[in-house]
C-alpha cells in the first residue's frame, strides 16, 4: 500500500512538472499589451480606438481579480508572438466573454468572440481548451484590441502558441485529465461498494464529495464545459461554484463521522454542522441569483476557516490516542494546505502560476488514497463482525436438539483446549489488538473456527466477542484505577476497542456503570 502510494505520488508529480509550457512555440506575451479599464462597461469600440491614455502591463499576467469593469487590451500587430496563424490563449477556462477586434482592412476591424457565456460551437476557435483567438492573415493596422468582461477571475497570463505547441498541450492535458478521472473513479466505485454492501453512510458522503470536487475542478478548468455541457453557457457559469460549494456539506459530514466529532468534539461538531447548512443555502442562492461573486467569496472563506479547524481537531484527537487517523492527517492535510495557496490566488493575494493553479488538482487523487486505507480498515472490522455472525450461526446449530448429533468437539479434549485458550489470552494478551478475531484465536490453539465457537458456547456459555471483551474490560478496570491521568479514549484504544462508544457500551454492559463513573466511584472509595 505504501509503495503504491509513493509510486503514484512520484508519477503525478512528474506529470505535473511536465505540464509547464516550454519552448519558443509557447510564449507569455502578456506584458506586450497595454490596458484601459471601463467601470461604466458602456464605452464602444469606436471610442476606445481614440483613447489616448493606456497603462502598461509590467507583470507576466493580468491582475484584475474579480472586477465588474470591462478590461480593454491593445497590442501592436507587429509585436513578437502576434504573427499570422498563431493562437492567442487567454489562460483561464472560466472566462465569461472576450472579443478580439483585429484590423483586416484599412480602417475596418473584424470581431471574434470566445468565452463560456456563449456555446462552445460558436467560439472563434472552438477546438482550443482555453478561450482563444487565431491571428488572422490580413493585417492593415497598427493595433489590435481585446475586450474582456467576466464575473469570474481576471488574473491570468496571455500566451501565444504555434500549432505544434497547441497540439502538444492539448494531448498532454487531455491525458492527465483522464488519468486523474480514472483514479477518482476507482475511489468512487470503492466508496459506493462499501456503502451499498455494508450500509456505511460515511462512504456515501465521501463518494458525493468526490463527485462534487471532480465536477468542480473539471468545470473550473474547462473540461466539463468541453465534454458535458458545451452548449449550456448558463450552467457553466453556475456549475463551477455550485459544485465547489456543494462539496462543503458532503465533506464536512464525512469528517464529522470519520473523526466522530459528535462524541469527541461536540463544539466542533456543531460548528461544522452549521457551516454545512450555510453552504447548502449558498447553493440555492447561487442557482437563483444573477451574480455569484458574493457566494464565491463565502465559499472561499469557508474553506479558509475550515482547513485549520478540521486539521486542529484531527491533531487533537491524534494526540489523545486516536492513532488511526495518521494517514488522514497526512493526506487530507497536505491536500487542503496546498489548496490554501489556490484560495489565496482566487482572493487576489497570490499571483498566477501554473503550479499554484494546478497543484491542488494533482494532490486531490493522492488525498483519495486515504479513503482506500480507510476502506481496508473498515473491511478488517467487518471481518470481525463476519466472524461474530459465524459464531452465532454455529451457536444456533449447536442448540440442545442438535448439539450432540452435529458437535465438532467429539475428538477434542475440551478442557485442555479451553485451558490453552485461557493461557494464551493471559500470557500473550492478544485481546489488546483490535484486529484479533475468531480465526486468529482458533489458529493459536489449533482448532477450527467452528470448534472454537462451539467450545466457548458449550463450556462457558458465551460468544467469542463476549469472551474477548471480558479480558478487555478487566484490563480497562486496572488502567482506570492505576492511571487516572489517561483519557477514556486512550484507554479504549489501549485495551483493543475500536472506538470510545464501543468501549462505553461494553464496559457499562459488564459493570453497570460507564468508565467515567467507575473511575469516579473508585476515587471516592480511596478517599
Amino acid at each position: 500500500m505504501k509503495k503504491i502510494s509513493w509510486a503514484f505520488i512520484l508519477f503525478v508529480t512528474i506529470l505535473g512538472t511536465s505540464c509547464s509550457p516550454h519552448g519558443s512555440g509557447d510564449q507569455n506575451i502578456t506584458n506586450q499589451f497595454e490596458f484601459f479599464q471601463d467601470p461604466s462597461t458602456e464605452i464602444v469600440f469606436e471610442k476606445i480606438q481614440k483613447q489616448q491614455i493606456w497603462n502598461p502591463i509590467s507583470k507576466g499576467q493580468l491582475s484584475f481579480n474579480f472586477s465588474n469593469d470591462v478590461i480593454w487590451l491593445r497590442a501592436k500587430t507587429t509585436g513578437e508572438g502576434f504573427s499570422q496563424g498563431r493562437i492567442l490563449s487567454l489562460e483561464w477556462k472560466a472566462l465569461d466573454f472576450a472579443t478580439l477586434y483585429y484590423p483586416v482592412h484599412r480602417n475596418e476591424y473584424k470581431s471574434f468572440d470566445t468565452g463560456d457565456t456563449i456555446p462552445k460551437s460558436k467560439w472563434t476557435f472552438p477546438e482550443a481548451l482555453y478561450p482563444s483567438f487565431e491571428i488572422p492573415e490580413e493585417n492593415y493596422g497598427e493595433y489590435f484590441y481585446i475586450r474582456i468582461h467576466s464575473k469570474s477571475l481576471i488574473s491570468f497570463p496571455i500566451r501565444s502558441l504555434d500549432e505544434k505547441s497547441l497540439n502538444k498541450r492539448m494531448i498532454l492535458e487531455t491525458a492527465i485529465t483522464w488519468l486523474i478521472l480514472g483514479v477518482c473513479t476507482v475511489m468512487f466505485v470503492f466508496a459506493l461498494f462499501y456503502f451499498f454492501a455494508f450500509g456505511l453512510s460515511e462512504f456515501f458522503f465521501y463518494a458525493a464529495y468526490v463527485v462534487c470536487t471532480v465536477l468542480w475542478y473539471n468545470g473550473q478548468y474547462g473540461n466539463a464545459y468541453d465534454v458535458l455541457w458545451p452548449e449550456s453557457p448558463w450552467w457553466q457559469n453556475k456549475a463551477i461554484l455550485v459544485f465547489s460549494t456543494l462539496g462543503i456539506p458532503f465533506s464536512f459530514q464525512f469528517v464529522r463521522m470519520f473523526l466522530n466529532t459528535k462524541v469527541n468534539n461536540p463544539r466542533i461538531d456543531k460548528i461544522l454542522l452549521i457551516i454545512g447548512i450555510v453552504a447548502i443555502f449558498c447553493v440555492v442562492a447561487i442557482l437563483t441569483s444573477y451574480t455569484t461573486k458574493i457566494f464565491s467569496r463565502i465559499a472561499t472563506y469557508i474553506y479558509l476557516i475550515s482547513i485549520p479547524l478540521i486539521l486542529g481537531t484531527a491533531l487533537r484527537n491524534y494526540f489523545k490516542g486516536d492513532k488511526k487517523i495518521l494517514f488522514f492527517l497526512i493526506s487530507w492535510g497536505t491536500y487542503f494546505i496546498i489548496s490554501y495557496n489556490t484560495m489565496f490566488y482566487f482572493l487576489g493575494i497570490l499571483p498566477y502560476s501554473t503550479p499554484l493553479l494546478y497543484s491542488a488538482v494533482f494532490i486531490f487523487p493522492i488525498d483519495l488514497f486515504f479513503l482506500l486505507f480507510n476502506l481496508l480498515q473498515k473491511y478488517e472490522k467487518l471481518e470481525g463482525e463476519r466472524n461474530e455472525i459465524l459464531h452465532r450461526i454455529v451457536t444456533l446449530n449447536n442448540a440442545p436438539t442438535t448439539r450432540y448429533a452435529k458437535s465438532k468437539l467429539n475428538s477434542i479434549d475440551t478442557e485442555k483446549s479451553l485451558a490453552k485458550l485461557e493461557s494464551w489470552m493471559r500470557e500473550s494478551r492478544p485481546y489488546l489488538d483490535e484486529k484479533l478475531d475468531l480465526e486468529i484465536a482458533s489458529f493459536a490453539i489449533g482448532l477450527t473456527v467452528q470448534q472454537t465457537s462451539e467450545l466457548l458456547n458449550s463450556k462457558l456459555g458465551v460468544s467469542f466477542r463476549s469472551y474477548l471483551n471480558s479480558f478487555r474490560i478487566t484490563e480497562a478496570k486496572k488502567i482506570l484505577k492505576e492511571k487516572p491521568g489517561l483519557s477514556i479514549l486512550t484507554i479504549a484504544y489501549a485495551t483493543g476497542f475500536g472506538s470510545k462508544t464501543a468501549f462505553n457500551v461494553e464496559f457499562k454492559k459488564a459493570t453497570g456503570v460507564s468508565p467515567l463513573l467507575y473511575r469516579q466511584s473508585d476515587d471516592v472509595k480511596e478517599k
